[in-house]
Order: structure tokens, then C-alpha cells, then sequence
């Protein structure tokens, strides 16, 4: 049990340098994954109660540099790595690293072992995000063992993800004891991730792109004096994951806003910085909130996004 005094962060969120999504529905309109400025992002995590505030956008650190100089920021990123030996794709968190250590992630991340290595040998803080999500359709039950034997800190609440999947991982990580992680171990010929590796860390994120939902999952530490401290508490495990998990229309939604914010930038206003015509039309589609009316382009996003989740 942690503290009467807590820190609170959410570990894991995204600015608008995270401009390669792997949502397919993004993909599909060409929009990026968030146009959420990393100032906005550090003022609405302060409003929600954050004491300490990172930005995490994929394979970039340009966001969490730009509010690096305002009271309790630190670095972080969330790394694409993979399975070299299929390509499987997985999303790993380093928090509270500096440019130098950004610089040689990038070089080893293309494979997951190489990148563990790492990690282990500079001590970086790492957390293995949304484990059960399948990020580019080729997690199968041999790749969740290997995180679970190569990995000690893995991401149980994230905002965007459904609270089943939360439940899920939990179960997993209550079914694990030395004997079953020694198996693990030796059918993949993987050296486990330090001591009492059947023990698991966890934390919680929200995972927001659109700056709807900063801070609704974050991870609990006691209380910090300061980022030092906090970071501290972090990589000797003594954290805890805190807030909601997402659900399918939670994501809908933060999907509905990104690509309402897409849509508006490129077609509300012509080159010259004046409304134009298809601008204007977009905006009826779009903001039409008569009572009565049909559905606005805006909902049918949002359902045909949901429908696919």
C-alpha cells in the first residue's frame, strides 16, 4: 500500500509529434494521431491534478523538449520496437530519459531484445504499453510470453483501452509464479528481467491523442519532493496505476475530435487565411447541433469509428 501522500503523472500521452498512427481509421483519412500542442497538454494535466507532466509521442522526443524548461516536466517517449523474427510490433515506454539515451534507443529499437538490453544495462525506466493490444495484427501467445519474461514493468490502465483488457493482464500477472516464469524462460531461451521477474510492475496512462482525456488514467507514486524523486519511486517500483480505462466509445470519441481538428486544418480556411466555400460546408457538417437535425459528419465519424474498435 502506497502512502497517505501521493504524486500522480500520466505516463503515457501524446502531443501532435505523434504524427504516424497505427489507428487505422487515421491512417485511412490521412490525419496524424493528435494536434494537441505539448503546452496544452502540460496546462489541462496541472488542471487535472498531475504534480509531475511528460509527453510520450512515438519514436520523438520534440514535445516533451518544448515544456522542458516548466516546473516538473521530464522526458519520455514510447518506442516502436519489434520481434526480429516475425515483425510482431510493440510499443515500450521509457520515462526520464535524456537526448543522449533517445538518440541510442532509436538505434536499437528496430529489434526488442537488443532494445531490452539497453534498457536493463543504463537503467532506464521501462514499461511494456497496452500488452494485450495488437498494434500490427501479429501478437500471438508466444510474443506475450516473452514480454512477460523479458519485461518487468507493463502498463495494466490505459484510457483508451477497454477495462477487460485491464482485467485481463491482472489475472495473468496473479496466475504467475517462479516455476511458470522458469518455463517461460527456458521454451523461449530468454534470461528473465531481474529479480522476482513473476512479480510485475504496474502503471496506468491515458493514452490520449486529442487532449479530451489527459490525466483519466495516471500512475500513483508517494509523494515526491520533486521529478527526481518521483522517478526514483518509478524505477524502484513503488507505483501504482490510478484513473479509468477507455472504452470503444472513448476512443471513438478522441478519434471523432482528432479528425474533426484534421479536417478543420486543412479545409476550413483557404491559403490566405479566409473561410471558403467547401471550409463552410465542412463547418455545417461538422457543428450542426440543431435539435432534431440529422446526424452531423462529425457523429458518422464517430459511429463509423466505433464500430470498428
Amino acid at each position: 500500500m502506497l502512502h497517505a501522500m501521493q504524486s500522480k503523472a500520466d505516463l503515457h500521452v501524446h502531443s501532435k509529434y505523434s504524427d504516424r498512427p497505427s489507428e487505422w481509421f487515421l491512417r485511412r483519412i490521412g490525419a496524424p494521431e493528435s494536434f494537441l500542442e505539448p503546452l496544452e497538454l502540460y496546462q489541462h494535466a496541472r488542471r487535472r491534478g498531475m504534480d509531475f507532466v511528460t509527453v510520450a509521442d512515438h519514436n520523438c522526443i520534440r514535445g516533451a523538449l518544448e515544456i522542458a524548461h516548466l516546473s516538473g516536466t521530464f522526458i519520455s517517449n514510447e518506442v516502436t520496437t519489434y520481434f526480429p523474427e516475425d515483425g510482431c510490433k510493440i510499443h515500450c515506454l521509457v520515462t526520464g530519459i535524456d537526448e543522449e539515451q533517445f538518440e541510442a534507443i532509436q538505434e536499437v529499437r528496430g529489434n526488442i531484445y537488443e532494445l531490452r538490453d539497453y534498457l536493463q544495462a543504463e537503467g532506464v525506466i521501462h514499461t511494456i504499453t497496452h500488452p494485450l493490444f495488437r498494434v500490427n495484427e501479429r501478437l500471438r501467445v508466444d510474443h506475450v510470453e516473452k514480454l512477460l519474461v523479458m519485461f518487468k514493468r507493463f502498463e495494466v490502465i490505459n484510457g483508451t483501452r477497454d477495462a477487460r483488457a485491464a482485467r485481463l493482464v491482472q489475472a495473468i500477472f496473479q496466475q504467475l509464479t517462479p516455476e511458470l516464469l522458469e518455463k517461460m524462460a527456458d521454451r523461449h531461451n530468454l534470461e528473465p528481467a531481474g529479480p522476482e521477474p513473476w512479480i510485475k510492475w504496474c502503471t496506468g496512462g491515458s493514452d490520449d491523442h486529442s487532449g479530451e482525456h489527459v490525466a483519466e488514467a495516471h500512475t500513483l507514486t508517494p509523494y515526491a519532493e520533486n521529478v527526481e524523486d518521483f522517478l526514483v519511486h518509478l524505477r524502484h517500483g513503488d507505483h501504482e496505476p490510478a484513473g479509468r480505462s477507455g472504452s470503444s466509445v472513448m476512443l471513438g470519441h478522441c478519434l471523432y475530435h482528432i479528425a474533426y481538428s484534421y479536417y478543420k486544418d486543412r479545409f476550413l480556411r483557404d491559403s490566405g487565411g479566409q473561410p471558403n466555400l467547401i471550409g463552410e460546408l465542412f463547418k455545417k457538417l461538422l457543428e450542426n447541433t440543431q435539435e432534431n437535425a440529422s446526424p452531423t459528419l462529425g457523429q458518422r465519424l464517430l459511429d463509423f469509428a466505433t464500430g470498428f474498435v
